[in-house]
């Protein structure tokens, strides 16, 4: 169960989103630390989120209170962050009293190895003019819908002899039928979302985006051709 109890919130959007980095329900309180939470997903390197993960007591004024952090994000190599989602305007508004909670927070985690406590604002969330945040948002459920294991054969065959392409232009040299064009389109996504082709995500998505194989796919491909000979 989470730390605090998420309110009904009729000035903002509150409820919850399905994660497969998450054991619980990811719950949100506005679409700031939704979008927040889309990032988590998305990223490779996170390995674990959890919101509203614990509480940090503290006393203010004599009497004992405690504050809770949005997220926790546990990295794939270790490390921890506790992030508080805030709108930078409601950080200037409100900063005296987010303060003491803050400084409780990294006061605790200083003696706890590899966890760090950090502050997320549409600044780093929404960056690039939200661009990136779309091109995700967009991305994350082709990771799941099923695609044909000889298109995506065929485009990790294609890809890599003309090193750079576009969208627009890998599909059509995938196959020259529109229904299959779709296919290829359907599964070039998956292969996007799921890391095994490259694109700059800072930048809006479009059929004209340049697009490349993942180095890392590409060195295993390597390898297994250096198995086969």
């Amino acid at each position: 169960m989470p730390a605090r109890k998420i309110p009904l919130n009729y000035r903002n959007i509150t409820g919850y989103v399905q994660s497969d980095k998450s054991s619980e329900y990811t719950y949100f309180e506005a679409s700031l630390e939704r979008d927040a939470l889309i990032l988590c997903e998305f990223d490779p390197n996170v390995e674990f989120f959890k919101t509203q993960p614990r509480r940090f007591n503290y006393v203010l004024n004599d009497k004992p209170r405690y504050y809770t952090p949005d997220i926790m994000v546990k990295y794939k190599n270790g490390s921890v962050l506790l992030v508080e989602v805030k709108y930078r305007d409601d950080l200037r508004k409100k900063w005296t009293e987010l303060k003491p909670k803050f400084k409780a927070a990294i006061h605790e985690l200083k003696s706890e190895q590899n966890t760090r406590f950090k502050i997320w604002t549409e600044t780093e969330i929404r960056r690039n003019n939200g661009s990136y945040l779309k091109n995700i948002t967009f991305l994350l459920p082709y990771r799941k819908r099923p695609f044909e294991d000889y298109q995506l054969a065929t485009i990790k065959k294609i890809l890599p002899r003309v090193y750079a392409s576009t969208p627009r232009e890998l599909i059509e040299l995938c196959s020259t039928c529109p229904i299959e064009q779709a296919g290829f389109l359907n599964t070039l996504w998956y292969a996007i979302a799921s890391g095994i082709i490259s694109v700059d995500l800072n930048f809006p998505l479009k059929m004209d985006s340049e697009i490349w194989m993942h180095p890392s796919s590409t060195s295993i491909e390597h390898e297994k051709v250096a198995k086969n000979v």
